[in-house]
C-alpha cells in the first residue's frame, strides 16, 4: 500500500533552507470548512529524511515535523504592480 501511495507522490524538489507551504486540515469550530484555510506558511526544510519525507519547522526554536512531499507545496511571493500575493504554487497563471 505505502509503495503504491509514495509511486504517485509530486515531482516537487525541495532543498535544505526552502520555504514551503503545509497543508494542515483541521477543522475550526463555527466556520464553514470552505472558508477555512488548510495550507499554513512559510515553513523552513530542514533536513530531507528520504525522497519523500522531509523535516520541516515552522520557526528555528520550534519542534521539526516529518512530513510527506504530497502535503507541501512551493512558497512563493507573487507581486503584481503594488499587491503582492502569497501562493501556495497551485494557482495558473
Amino acid at each position: 500500500m505505502k509503495t503504491r501511495y509514495d509511486s504517485g507522490a509530486t515531482d516537487h524538489h525541495f532543498k535544505e533552507g526552502d520555504q514551503v507551504w503545509m497543508y494542515n486540515p483541521k477543522r475550526r469550530r463555527g466556520l464553514s470548512t470552505k472558508l477555512q484555510q488548510n495550507w499554513e506558511a512559510p515553513y523552513t526544510v530542514v533536513k530531507k529524511l528520504n525522497d519523500i519525507v522531509f523535516g520541516v519547522q515552522r520557526s528555528p526554536n520550534a519542534k521539526p515535523k516529518a512530513i510527506h512531499i504530497n502535503w507541501l507545496a512551493p512558497y512563493r511571493l507573487l507581486c503584481y504592480r503594488f499587491l503582492c500575493y502569497e501562493t501556495a504554487g497551485m494557482c495558473s497563471l
